[in-house]
């Protein structure tokens, strides 16, 4: 029996053939965590973002005090914002030697949008005011809250860090929320930063 397993990435679908059928190391990891990310590879040859479908965009209830905890994730110092516009910067600014890494996290970047939107549109949902700020009234988002380093090392230091972070939030997050629409994505989300993580780490090991 052949086995195909689908692999979403933000350019497209990825059938992958297989002869055996597919064995998930942990709940919901993807198989691609596994694998050890070759800094010279083809940038466009592997998805960036995990393999499971998102869940809809919705909400069981309104509900103001989660809506204030997703603004942390929205626009605080460790934000999907803050994360955008970082890549973003990286992505304008890293040397022609790196353009494998630079398109890998111009690529990345699109998926931390995705993201935002969805954050955003669950504080929304949830009776809350999407505005970019923190969970704390009058912290607004700032251009001072980006890293803009320009040395490599550091660049990808900084993205493993920050990845390994939003990870760790989205998983707790989705523990204390316990309304299932917001949990069911929060899980998901995490599962994205979890192999951008696994990417940023895997290059910086091969610089270092």
């Amino acid at each position: 029996m052949i086995y195909f397993i689908q692999w979403r990435s933000t350019d497209g679908f990825f059938l992958i053939k297989i002869k055996k059928p597919p064995i998930q190391l942990f709940p919901g990891e993807c198989p691609m965590n596994n694998i050890q990310y070759n800094i010279r590879a083809n940038p466009d040859s592997f998805p960036v973002a995990h393999s499971n479908w998102y869940p809809p965009v919705a909400v069981l209830e309104k509900n103001q005090q989660y809506a204030q905890i997703l603004m942390a994730d929205l626009a605080s110092t460790a934000s999907e914002m803050t994360t955008v516009h970082q890549y973003l910067y990286q992505s304008w600014t890293i040397n022609d030697r790196h353009q494998n890494i630079r398109r890998v996290i111009q690529r990345i970047a699109i998926v931390e949008q995705h993201h935002f939107s969805i954050i955003g549109q669950l504080i929304h949902l949830l009776g809350g005011q999407p505005e970019c700020r923190s969970s704390r009234p009058n912290s607004y988002w700032c251009g001072n809250m980006v890293s803009y380093s320009c040395e490599l090392p550091a660049i990808l230091s900084d993205n493993a860090r920050s990845e390994q972070f939003a990870a760790q939030a989205y998983a707790a997050q989705s523990k204390e929320i316990k309304d299932p629409h917001v949990s069911k994505m929060l899980a998901r989300l995490s599962l994205d930063e979890k192999l951008h993580y696994k990417i940023f780490s895997d290059y910086l090991s091969q610089i270092e």
